[in-house]
């Protein structure tokens, strides 16, 4: 279940968060999220969405409405943690302060085989990294290659084999490419742009991130399970959370 919900911005508040501040809104979830009855391992949320620009790092909203998207496989969490949210009179994230307006359940799209995405928050394909003696990172996987495409596969099957799926449904589905649009790479190649960005996960740990529109061919079960839990790592975070190409989950992206 999708769910996406309005915030206004308070007057006077300067309205600025990190550019890259899923652990603040992760810290809020997670404070919310104790006070539950019903637990969720599979809940995903995007970035901070609004008209906004970027001024030093920061992002700045400019206009009076931001929203955020949650979603998790448990019906009655999602509602329990949205209701949990509307109790509050006021929500801080860094130093934007805001008052929750209103609420949409996002319908489900039909779960096919092919399917395109573009991603509300950045998704993440492996684990943190750590610096060589030189204090230097590696380089980060091109999403052209095939490893790519291996390492969402792995992490995917892994969450779901944690999720409940049995073997044998995990055996239906070895199917499981995903193909980058070829529009935006040939974008990023022609302007020597990285195609990852780095992050801080909540332990503070530099993981790359990746905020690319894509094809995912996979079985339906796996489009849905990936529409309700995210794509990649760290989900619980923040991490990984997509909708489909033209979908209203993530209108006026924030931090790409």
């Amino acid at each position: 279940m999708r769910i996406k919900i309005s915030f206004l911005k308070v007057h006077g508040s300067s309205g600025t968060v990190p550019l890259h501040h899923q652990k603040i809104i992760s810290a809020f979830l997670e404070e919310v999220i104790r006070e539950l009855p019903v637990p969720s391992n599979n809940y995903n949320f995007s970035s901070l969405k609004g008209t906004s620009k970027v001024q030093a790092g920061q992002i700045r909203f400019l206009s009076s409405k931001v929203s955020l998207v949650l979603s998790a496989p448990e019906q009655e969490f999602i509602q329990q943690l949205v209701d949990k949210i509307f109790e509050k009179r006021l929500v801080s994230f860094a130093k934007l302060t805001l008052v929750p307006k209103s609420f949409e359940v996002i319908p489900d799209p039909e779960f096919k085989t092919q399917m395109k995405y573009v991603c509300i928050s950045p998704m993440v394909p492996q684990g943190e990294f750590m610096t060589d003696e030189a204090g230097n990172l590696p380089e980060a996987t091109d999403p052209r290659s095939h490893e790519f495409s291996d390492m969402f596969y792995d992490s995917t099957l892994d969450r779901m084999e944690k999720a409940g799926f049995t073997e044998e449904q995990i055996s239906q589905f070895a199917e499981f490419e995903i193909i980058p649009d070829p529009v935006y790479v040939q974008k990023i190649a022609d302007t020597h742009k990285k195609f990852a960005r780095i992050y801080k996960n909540n332990l503070n740990q530099t993981i790359y991130g990746y905020l690319i529109p894509f094809t995912l061919h996979a079985h339906p079960q796996v489009q849905k399970f990936v529409w309700e839990c995210g794509m990649g790592l760290f989900t619980t975070q923040g991490y990984g959370m997509v909708d489909v190409v033209g979908g209203v989950s993530g209108e006026n992206p924030s931090d790409d």
